[in-house]
């Protein structure tokens, strides 16, 4: 199964719930027509629309008799009796709860994660306990329920089990069980989450991370710019990707630096991250085009053309004629997001001009292949036939294939 958002999951099926109970609508025949029974043999019938009717008949009638019947339905074959099965499940209510904690022992996945689901629709204490039991379950579906529902249920019992879970190794799951330790601490789970920060075990700590980014707590920012200095390049992203998601001005000078992170992941998610806060942080970028090392002003540079603002153009402009081959080509494709229109006329100086290197000329001949101008044919050709670097007369050759519609001589290149 694929494992859905855990709010739109239960916000759907409350909804639907509620739909069907005030607009008092049945998918099979009118409860009051037939007996219990009668509708209970119909959750066998080879029709699995008829199986889809009757299980709903007997949630809408809300007879614990047909508790026990209904559990036997979530291991159908059919998903629509299952789903169906389950909602009537939720909707008895109490009555189910008991005989879905003892359906929590069956070895079949889809009643176990069914069971543990309608527990937290249900929303009873009673479930905690069995839940928990739950959370060190081979089914990985089977503990997204359980931590799903254990946060529906907010019993102070479940906290503990649930920073355990932090340590899931599935990603998912520890978010999921973020989640829950929020619902169940309320306001003191921003504190809690910070002090698992420096818990020995990393799975722990990355559970912790990401449940606060998710917090919308500004109170996790400056523990998070801390974790940026983790040994772990682990802890380093996910405390990178939480503060892009709380988009606080303050880890903006903490995102740049690490654009020149040792690991490409860490770099990527500051990267991301900034783009994420966006114009707010656009005047310490363009700081750092200015002053900051070749590795970090390409970052820089690729992060100002995502953001897109125009007043990035100059300073785009002047990196390019500063930083190295990696700083230049990041700065046109950033100049080209920001302005597809942009002026030839840079580009062409520097590669007539005889005083520039080599390297650059060359990329300035690339650069004006990326804008794909037909005015840039002329310099293009008159730079083939000119100048003395066999690599700018190759660029040059090459910028013009890339704009189209001239024959290259071999000999001139």
């Amino acid at each position: 199964m694929v494992i859905l958002n855990r709010s739109t999951i239960f916000g759907f099926a409350l909804t639907i719930l509620l739909m069907l109970a005030l607009a008092d609508l049945v998918t099979g025949q009118p409860p009051g027509s037939k007996s219990t029974a009668d509708i209970i043999q119909n959750l066998t019938h080879k029709d699995a629309k008829v199986r889809s009717d009757a299980a709903w008949a007997l949630g809408k009638r809300g007879d614990p008799s047909a508790v026990g019947p209904l559990i036997q339905a979530l291991d159908d074959g059919d998903r629509n009796v299952r789903e169906w099965a389950s909602l009537a499940l939720a909707k008895i209510g109490k009555p189910s709860v008991d005989p879905l904690i003892a359906a929590l022992k069956e070895k079949n996945g889809f009643v176990k994660w069914e069971s543990a689901m309608d527990l937290g629709l249900i929303n009873d204490t009673r479930g905690t306990l069995p839940l928990i039991s739950e959370l060190v379950c081979n089914n990985s579906t089977v503990r997204y329920w359980a931590l799903a529902s254990l946060g529906q249920i907010k019993d102070p019992r479940s906290l503990d089990p649930l920073i355990s879970a932090l340590g899931d190794g599935n990603r998912s799951l520890r978010e999921e069980a973020g989640w829950a330790i929020r619902s169940v601490a309320g306001a003191g789970s921003t504190d809690l989450l910070i002090r698992i920060l420096d818990d020995s075990n990393i799975s722990r700590r990355m559970g912790a991370i990401d449940a606060l980014g998710n917090s919308g707590d500004m109170k996790a920012v400056p523990p998070l710019i801390g974790v940026l200095e983790d040994t772990d390049a682990g802890a380093r992203a996910g405390a990178v990707e939480s503060l892009g998601r709380l988009k606080d001005n303050r880890s903006i000078t903490p995102l740049i630096k690490h654009l020149r992170d040792p690991e490409v992941n860490v770099r990527g998610e500051a990267g991301r991250a900034l783009v994420a806060i966006g114009k707010p942080g656009e005047e310490a970028l363009i700081s750092a085009l200015k002053d900051g090392d070749n590795t970090t002003r390409a970052g820089v540079a690729v992060v100002l053309g995502e953001i897109g603002d125009e007043r990035s153009t100059e300073p785009l402009l002047l990196a390019f004629q500063n930083g190295d081959r990696n700083v230049r080509h990041a700065a046109v494709i950033a100049l080209a997001k920001i302005n597809e229109s942009l002026d030839l006329q840079p580009f062409v100086q520097i590669l007539q001009d005889p005083s520039a290197g080599s390297d650059i000329r060359a990329d300035a001949a690339w650069a004006l292949g990326e804008m794909n101008d037909i005015k840039a044919r002329g310099p293009l050709l008159e730079a083939m036939a000119v100048d003395k670097d066999d690599n700018v007369r190759l660029s040059a050759a090459k910028a013009l294939k890339n704009i189209g519609g001239v024959s290259i001589p071999v000999y001139s290149i």
